[in-house]
């Protein structure tokens, strides 16, 4: 398969996880309950549910692992999230940099980011931003981020 047919299977994957419920998307080949294999994952399985700035909104049970947890994200930063999903990450990483610091989610799935938008809205932040881009050529300016976070699945 085509570099570009499997970016665009990727996003219409994606896709159709964003318009699910996260109990819909864990059941998914993507979710930590995935039916595609016999291995057990859950050791990779994240509970953000205790963290500050956590979004239940945000949380589509898609990812493996807290990347905010090992990043050295510290107040004031500026934040990079690729692959941001439906924020979840970005609300985190946004509660560690308080209101002097930026993260932007960067994400290639309209539906993801509609979901992100819709979020951020909902929770009123001003210093979170979401960004359509692809990862391999993304649409920002260099030299600007303190911290990339990524848990692309």
């Amino acid at each position: 398969m085509k570099n570009k047919d499997l970016k665009q299977v990727v996003k219409e994957k994606y896709g159709e996880i964003a318009r699910q419920s996260k109990d819909q998307a864990e059941q998914s080949c993507c979710g930590s309950n995935s039916c595609c294999s016999a291995v057990d994952y859950t050791v990779f399985s994240e509970d953000y549910q205790n963290l500050e700035g956590y979004s239940p909104n945000a949380d589509l049970g898609l990812g493996c692992g807290i990347p905010t947890e090992f990043a050295d994200i510290r107040k004031g930063d500026s934040v990079l999230d690729l692959g941001s999903g439906a924020g979840n990450d970005c609300f985190v990483a946004r509660a560690i940099v308080g209101d002097s610091g930026q993260v932007t989610g960067l994400d290639f799935t309209d539906e993801m980011l509609e979901k992100a938008n819709d979020n951020v809205k909902k929770l009123g932040y001003k210093n979170v931003a979401f960004v359509k881009g692809d990862i391999e050529e993304m649409p920002l300016p260099g030299n600007q981020f303190d911290v990339v976070i990524s848990i692309v699945s």
